[in-house]
């Protein structure tokens, strides 16, 4: 008898729990997932954060997170945490278990295996009571993102096309051992380099004041970049991998010239995310203007806007003149070197990196290219 009425009880207790988990479990309980950090570089590592907070006197004896995020995000292993990846996406399951009045915070390191714009869209949730009997699940919008930059290809200034640059005398002055020919002073610009800095007409002045260099007074650079992987491509890139190397090449390029004060832009016959016109940025100088280059391509959808010579027809009819423009791309022809001469026509002298398939520790420069060339 004594059993029996056990067993009534424990029936009893578990019915009457079930129903005030079914009426208190979501009360007072908040989740939130974030990113450490906003933007890294490809390679680098952050931790995704993950807190669950309960803040009521009914404990949570268990509770399933689920997420779904790129492929390209690897996370590093962990207890009651699984992980289900495919060839894009994966799937993610966090297991908890909260007291009354409690907090946990879980921290999943994460290295960014390629460029891109990550967002944390939603995840869903999933209770129960002690027993199973009930359980419930909901889904919650997120609002974090994270920019992957790609990684700066090694460039050094020694390494740009050294025939098309402002004239013969100025390259080699440019990639020798002492590179500055000083002309003066000026105000110190954002994204000058401590060694710029003229201390002696700073204590004159007093505020900052940088040397100014006669050979990048007026010194631009204009990147281009071709995602097409093969000339006579219609619209899908076969070959990613190759037009990643070409962003990075990019953005080392950019990195090497705003090192050395020089103003860049970019451009390219891709979209970012969410738009449908080709990427364009102006030149300026600085550390801002890095980041902003940077920050675009990353966010540089894989998808052909425009034929190259059909932008640089485009560039050519704008007139501008007294810039250094490089061409990166997987081809040239002669369509190209039609606006190549046009361009430097009016004053500019263009450079040409040629993308190939194969190893892809330096740059490749082709020099059959009548001064087009690298």
């Amino acid at each position: 008898m004594i059993v029996f009425w056990f067993a009534v009880a424990a029936v009893i207790f578990l019915y009457l729990q079930s129903k005030l988990f079914q009426r208190f479990g979501w009360s007072r309980l908040t989740y939130t997932r974030k990113f450490q950090k906003r933007a890294v570089f490809r390679g680098e590592q952050l931790e995704l954060v993950e807190q669950l907070t309960n803040a009521k006197w009914l404990p949570v004896p268990w509770l399933r997170v689920e997420s779904q995020l790129s492929s390209s995000l690897l996370f590093q292993r962990q207890d009651n945490f699984a992980v289900s990846s495919g060839q894009l996406y994966q799937n993610h399951k966090s297991f908890f278990a909260l007291m009354p009045y409690s907090r946990i915070t879980r921290r999943h390191r994460v290295k960014c295996l390629k460029r891109g714009l990550y967002r944390l869209d939603s995840v869903t949730l999933t209770i129960g009571d002690l027993a199973g009997f009930s359980r419930s699940a909901r889904r919650m919008l997120l609002s974090d993102e994270l920019v992957v930059y790609p990684a700066p290809a090694p460039v050094s200034v020694s390494e740009l096309p050294s025939h098309g640059w402002q004239g013969e005398t100025s390259v080699r002055r440019w990639i020798a051992e002492d590179p500055f020919v000083r002309s003066g002073t000026r105000d110190y610009r954002p994204g000058d380099t401590f060694k710029q800095i003229n201390w002696k007409a700073t204590a004159r002045s007093g505020k900052l004041q940088s040397h100014q260099y006669d050979y990048t007074a007026d010194r631009k650079l204009m990147i281009y970049l071709n995602v097409d992987d093969h000339e006579g491509m219609w619209r899908d890139v076969a070959d990613k991998e190759l037009i990643e190397c070409g962003i990075e090449w990019a953005a080392g390029a950019a990195e090497a010239v705003v090192d050395e004060g020089m103003e860049v832009g970019f451009a390219a016959n891709m979209p970012l995310a969410g738009a449908s016109e080709s990427v364009f940025i102006e030149p300026r100088s600085g550390g801002a203007q890095l980041y902003e280059l940077l920050e675009a391509m990353a966010r540089l959808e894989l998808v052909r806007t425009e034929r190259l010579v059909d932008l640089l027809v485009r560039e050519a009819d704008r007139g501008y003149t007294g810039r250094d423009v490089l061409i990166i791309s997987t081809y040239w022809n002669e369509a190209l070197e039609t606006e190549a001469r046009r361009l430097r026509g009016g004053g500019n002298e263009v450079a040409f990196w040629r993308l190939e398939a194969g190893p892809r520790s330096g740059i490749n420069g082709d020099s059959g290219k009548d001064g087009a060339t690298a």
